[in-house]
């Protein structure tokens, strides 16, 4: 059994133009997600997927650059059919990736997105760990920032809860009444090779959830959301 480190990061982003390769602490967004798995010690391989191959050069540039180990690193060149808006990456690795990278049926595929660049290497071990122990694919999920049970629809200037027995119509509005509800994030994913088959649709069938810190599921998809990331780089 062989752990796979599995990093997609395609070219084509449309919200953000080329944002695998924005600067963030002068090195692009993809140096930072490989380095955390380098640095985990936990990985067989680290298999680095795209469409572009000026990503794979830009990110083993800044890794000699920081003296690195690249040696476990490799490149898998994806196909652009399995790279536009409309491509399920859980798809690519169901139908080609682990075909084509000659991955066994008993490894772990452990899939770290390239936009969550806040993600500890305590966690890529943990949820790693956890995976092993209990021979199940495993997910991260975080917190929601706010509460879920004050959710509403607005239509025609009037609100409507979305949950039974919303705060907003009992009253009971303090934080400690409150349910506590998660959501996923892809910070990391593990998925055993011989789980996944072509009738599985996603990946949390079947799959046990994990709580990361809400720290580090900042996912970066806008603008917005990398200036924000960058601030926290710094503090």
């Amino acid at each position: 059994m062989k752990i796979i480190g599995f990093i997609p990061a395609r070219s084509g982003s449309s919200r953000l133009k080329n944002k695998n390769i924005k600067l963030i602490n002068n090195r692009p967004l993809i140096y930072w997600t490989v380095v955390k798995a380098v640095k985990s010690k936990i990985f067989d391989r680290i298999i680095f997927s795209s469409d572009s191959s000026i990503y794979y050069k830009k990110l083993i540039y800044y890794l000699k650059k920081d003296n690195i180990n690249i040696s476990r690193i490799e490149f898998d060149m994806r196909d652009k059919k399995f790279s536009n808006k409309k491509s399920k990456i859980f798809d690519y690795l169901k139908f080609e990736f682990i075909k084509k990278n000659l991955i066994n049926n008993s490894d772990l595929i452990v899939q770290l997105l390239p936009t969550f660049p806040l993600r500890k290497t305590s966690s890529i071990r943990k949820i790693v760990e956890i995976s092993k122990k209990n021979k199940k694919n495993t997910f991260s999920v975080s917190q929601y920032d706010f509460h879920v049970s004050f959710a509403m629809e607005i239509s025609k200037n009037k609100w409507h809860p979305l949950i039974k027995n919303s705060p907003m119509v009992t009253g009971k509005t303090q934080s400690q009444n409150q349910k506590k509800y998660y959501r996923p994030n892809g910070v990391v994913n593990c998925l055993w090779v011989k789980t996944l088959n072509k009738k599985i649709k996603s990946i949390y069938f079947k799959a046990m959830p994990v709580v990361v810190p809400r720290d580090e599921s900042y996912d970066i998809d806008t603008k917005e959301d990398l200036e924000l990331i960058k601030i926290k780089f710094n503090v």
